[in-house]
């Protein structure tokens, strides 16, 4: 039927001073937690009629992410809504995807944690709350906060449970759809990670013909573009909790512009609003002769990006007229970016910067200081932590990411000078090794980029001198100790991860036949 309209510690992480003052601050915030009531009553006792003063009410948050949202889309066409929330709010020129695919970005994004601690290491596996207990909406939900999930979860298997998980695709997805005809439905329970409303659906990619699911599994179908919908579903979800006594934390999640690229797929008027291929800034990384993103195709995903620009302009004017924008924490950025061509390739997967680097833009007024732009380097993980710092509730301990609230808000600057990331299985889908897009890890500071295949090749980068990443240091003698040193910071961050480099085959040993993880790196899946 249809209708129509959260074992790993603190102590396995590196010990820098950086956490050391991390943990220093949520010392003090927790004497205070203490203190303020003990105070606070002494006052009424000796005061007697003074009105009891009622603790300040936590921010809401309107989390918004994108799929396949490359950093520099400014650079091909206007986008004169992100540029205003820049303007507003703080910038992060170190975002980074250090997964960056669907589900592990994802993954990180809700439990805070690296993808071999959470298990969540390729797409269109089971999100496991036995493993995970303590994700983003599980912890805001247990603060008292009103949770809100829209649009595009994929952390579920869904349909590819009926797959070989070592692929390739085959007819047995259609068979399986004979029996379970709602296979994106993801029913109200642990698997919704702690969020209590929801229109919301695992995987599709129906643009134009956009349905989701609310607590049955019937379609529902908008009739309107997706990235349209969603965002108004997200203005209809805080107009009708902007006046409640609860604050709320709602995460809007649109596909597009992830493919497919095709005219039936794009938001109506859209594509005339892009230049012509010819007039388009050409990367210099790009290579004519061999570009395997035809230029009408990247045109689409610029029209696509155009729509979620003019989309996050219509959600900060809703903001800003209602009033409630003064009390609510702004987040626009995105899962990963898309090579568009970049160094002969499409799509993502690979550790250069036009699939590793997304916006991030966070915007509170009064609060976050505006037209900031940081060098700090921010994770998917720290998206957790962070939140809760800004919110002044305590993050799950098992959480890897850092909280950079304080940075944030411009009270402090990073002390963290690398981060990790990596490509666990050589298929987004399936336990493959050495197959479409191979197996690496890396680092990424505030300056280079050093990476590592399953293979033995290196690349390193340097991206001031470099920003297209053309110019491969890892050989030349001149770099040798920036290699070398961070060869070795790769390594520690690896040991802190758990990472022993597995090919994407092994990985299939954590999961069972339906793709319910049963181990990570860090041993068995607890069962309670």
């Amino acid at each position: 039927m249809e209708k129509t309209p959260a074992t790993h510690r603190q102590s396995a992480k590196r010990q820098s001073a950086s956490l050391s003052g991390q943990r220093d601050s949520m010392g003090r915030r927790k004497f205070l937690k203490r203190a303020v009531p003990g105070a606070w009553a002494f006052s009424h006792l000796t005061m007697g009629d003074s009105p009891a003063v009622p603790p300040p009410k936590r921010p809401n948050i309107v989390f918004v992410f994108d799929d396949q949202y490359r950093q520099d889309v400014s650079r091909f066409i206007p986008t004169p809504h992100a540029e205003r929330l820049s303007q507003e709010g703080i910038t992060f020129r170190n975002s980074l995807s250090t997964t960056p695919l669907c589900t592990p970005y994802r993954g990180m994004l809700m439990t805070g944690r690296y993808p071999t601690h959470s298990g969540i290491v390729m797409n269109f596996i089971n999100a496991s709350p036995l493993q995970n207990p303590d994700c983003l909406g599980n912890v805001f939900a247990a603060a008292g906060y009103d949770t809100g999930f829209i649009g595009k979860l994929h952390l579920a298997a869904a349909e590819l449970v009926a797959e070989s998980p070592f692929g390739p695709y085959t007819s047995a997805r259609a068979e399986y759809r004979k029996t379970h005809p709602n296979p994106e439905f993801v029913p109200p329970g642990a698997g919704r990670l702690g969020f209590d409303f929801w229109q919301a659906y695992n995987f599709h990619e129906d643009f134009n013909n956009y349905w989701y699911y609310e607590d049955t599994p019937e379609k529902i179908y908008s009739g309107k573009y997706e990235t349209d919908t969603i965002i108004g579903q997200t203005i209809s979800y805080i107009e009708k909790h902007k006046n409640g006594n609860k604050p709320f934390l709602v995460v809007a999640a649109p596909h597009p512009p992830h493919t497919p690229w095709r005219t039936d797929h794009l938001p109506e008027g859209y594509l005339d609003k892009i230049p012509s291929a010819r007039d388009l800034f050409q990367p210099p990384n790009v290579p004519q002769d061999h570009n395997p993103v035809p230029p009408e195709q990247w045109r689409m995903y610029l029209a696509m990006a155009k729509n979620f620009d003019d989309n996050l302009g219509r959600l900060m004017d809703y903001l800003d007229r209602s009033g409630v924008g003064q009390d609510t924490i702004l987040v626009s950025t995105a899962d990963h970016g898309e090579m568009g061509g970049s160094h002969g390739r499409g799509g993502k997967m690979v550790p250069y910067a036009e699939s590793t680097n997304i916006p991030l833009i966070m915007r509170w007024p009064g609060k976050i200081p505006a037209g900031v732009v940081s060098d700090a380097l921010y994770t998917p993980m720290d998206h957790l932590p962070t939140l809760c710092g800004l919110a002044g509730i305590d993050a799950p301990s098992e959480a890897d990411g850092e909280d950079l609230s304080k940075i944030v808000r411009g009270q402090a600057r990073s002390l963290r000078d690398t981060v990790l990331m990596g490509n666990y299985s050589s298929h987004w889908d399936f336990f493959q090794t050495g197959t479409s897009f191979p197996e690496w890890r890396g680092v990424h500071t505030d300056r280079y980029t050093y990476v590592k295949w399953l293979a033995g090749q290196e690349e390193l980068y340097d991206n001031l001198e470099d920003p297209f990443q053309m110019r491969n240091l890892a050989a030349e003698a001149s770099a040798g100790i920036t290699r070398d040193e961070l060869r070795w910071r790769m390594k520690e961050l690896m040991i802190s991860a758990h990472d022993d480099f597995l090919n994407g085959k092994q990985y299939s040993d954590w999961y069972d036949a339906d793709r319910n993880l049963v181990r990570t790196s860090l041993g068995p899946v607890r069962r309670s």
